[in-house]
C-alpha cells in the first residue's frame, strides 16, 4: 500500500503543477489581451468556462488524493476503484486512452482556433462534443453489457 501511496503523492504533484500552469497561462493571456486578436463574446465565455471547469476538476482531484493519503480507508477505496478489473476492461473496450487524447487535442485546438476564426472554433467544438458523446455512449453501453 505504501507503493500506491507514493504513486498518489506523485500524481498530486503533477496535478498541482498542472493547476499552477493553468493559472499562469490564464494570467499571461489576461495580461496580454491587448496584443491578442479579439474573439467574439461567445468564445470568450467558452474559454472562461473551460478554464474554470478544468481548474475545479483539478482541485477536486487534488482533494480526493489528499484525503486518500491522510486516511487509510480512503486510500484502500481509491486503490480498489483504480484497480477494478471490470472498469479496466470497460476502459479497454471503449479505447478510453486514445479517445481522451483526441478529446484533449480537439479541446486545445478549439481554444486556440477561437482567437482566429469563429467558423473553425464552432466546427472543432462540435467535433469535440461528438467525440465526447461517442465515448460516453460506449461507456454506458459497455457498463451495462459487461
Amino acid at each position: 500500500m505504501e507503493k500506491f501511496k507514493a504513486e498518489i503523492r506523485k500524481r498530486m504533484q503533477y496535478l498541482i503543477l498542472l493547476f499552477v500552469s493553468l493559472l499562469l497561462i490564464y494570467m499571461v493571456l489576461f495580461l496580454n489581451q491587448e496584443r491578442l486578436p479579439r474573439p467574439s463574446d461567445h468564445i470568450i465565455s467558452f474559454h472562461g468556462g473551460a478554464l474554470t471547469s478544468l481548474g475545479l476538476l483539478l482541485i477536486i482531484y487534488i482533494f480526493i488524493n489528499l484525503r486518500a493519503i491522510r486516511d487509510d480507508k480512503e486510500l484502500r477505496k481509491l486503490y480498489i476503484k483504480e484497480n477494478d478489473e471490470r472498469t479496466a476492461m470497460i476502459l479497454q473496450k471503449t479505447g478510453a486512452i486514445g479517445i481522451n487524447i483526441c478529446i484533449l487535442g480537439f479541446a486545445t485546438a478549439t481554444i486556440i482556433a477561437g482567437y482566429y476564426s469563429d467558423a473553425v472554433f464552432f466546427t472543432l467544438l462540435g467535433s469535440t462534443i461528438f467525440v465526447s458523446l461517442v465515448k460516453g455512449l460506449f461507456k454506458i453501453y459497455y457498463h451495462n453489457k459487461v
